[in-house]
């Protein structure tokens, strides 16, 4: 085996992963938002918008808290505002998991539907909000 395969394979063990999945994973409450398949050759999520994210932010500083699972225990990773487009592609109670990209330009490779259900891992960055601040928009 290769020096490079070796170093790789030492750091899949130690659960070391790629920019692409840089945020955790399945630990300490973090689960990844769901691609769901529905059997219609519909996509598997809806394009939505973060709403009213001055009135939801702690201390009304401006921003919707992004989670790694669908729990506001877990510490948050990220912010997004009024009018950030976003994709809604799973409920939870309370919770939705969304997927989301800083670049307006990027695929986030969502338009083509799955056969079966899969952890949404990339390209675009995902997590979990509050259902009240995101709102369904017309494609």
């Amino acid at each position: 085996m290769g020096k490079v395969a070796a170093n790789l394979l030492a750091l899949a063990a130690l659960g070391v992963t790629s920019a692409a999945q840089a945020q955790p994973m399945y630990t300490g409450g973090n689960r990844p938002v769901m691609l769901i398949a529905d059997g219609d050759g519909l996509p598997p999520c809806t394009p939505a918008m973060i709403m009213d994210s001055e009135a939801g932010a702690p201390g009304g500083g401006g921003g919707i808290m992004v989670f790694p699972g669908d729990s506001t225990d877990l510490d948050f990773h990220d912010t997004l505002v009024d009018g950030d487009p976003v994709w809604l592609c799973e409920l939870s109670d309370d919770m939705v998991g969304i997927v989301y990209s800083r670049s307006g330009d990027e695929d986030c490779e969502l338009d083509t539907p799955d056969g079966e259900d899969r952890p949404y891992l990339g390209p675009c960055d995902w997590g979990w909000v509050k259902a009240e601040w995101v709102s369904v928009v017309s494609p």
